[in-house]
């Protein structure tokens, strides 16, 4: 019998990798908690964008049920910003996986090349931890152009940016006032 594994979803394109290397081994299930996606026509489009992934898959899609978007903790940066997103992120996903009796927890974001790799690893045990979680660790990296490409191919949608107002200035080099 496999191990149920709630696996923390970004977006689909760094979704597909922890897929490949998981589904053997794991009954995977995909949870949605992404409050850092600016603006909410972009979250709109990652959030279904994941759900129309799960469901190709036949994945479970789960999400907070209490749970609005709201952006405005978002708009302040700090250079800190980057590890409280994604310690809101990773300890909400260990307190549902233990809430919800999943056996583990993973998280897509482990995926990108881009993101802060041994900090979302080092916050993922820390958060692991303090529910009593466990936090299942694989690098998924060497997966991640695989994956989006055949998520490309299929006609997934390819977001530009990280998911903060911060990486939307970075990437477009504008103000997020201007962005439609």
């Amino acid at each position: 019998m496999k191990r149920k594994l709630l696996l923390h979803v970004c977006c689909a394109p760094c979704s597909a990798s922890p897929v490949k290397m998981l589904q053997d081994e794991f009954e995977i299930s995909f949870y949605w908690h992404n409050p850092n996606i600016y603006d909410a026509e972009e979250y709109d489009k990652r959030k279904r964008s994941a759900q129309d992934y799960a469901q190709r898959l036949g994945i479970e899609f789960l999400e907070e049920k209490d749970f609005s978007y709201d952006y405005n903790g978002w708009l302040s940066e700090s250079s800190e910003q980057c590890a409280s997103c994604y310690k809101i992120r990773l300890a909400k996903t260990a307190a549902f996986a233990k809430n919800n009796n999943f056996d583990c927890f993973s998280t897509s974001l482990l995926s990108s090349p881009y993101q802060k790799h041994e900090l979302i690893k080092n916050l993922a045990f820390e958060c692991a931890g303090s529910v009593g979680a466990e936090f299942l660790y694989r690098d998924f990296r060497p997966g991640y152009y695989e994956g989006k490409n055949m998520l490309r191919k299929a006609g997934s949608y390819m977001q530009k940016y990280c998911g903060c107002a911060k990486s939307f200035r970075e990437r477009f080099g504008s103000n997020v006032e201007n962005k439609k």
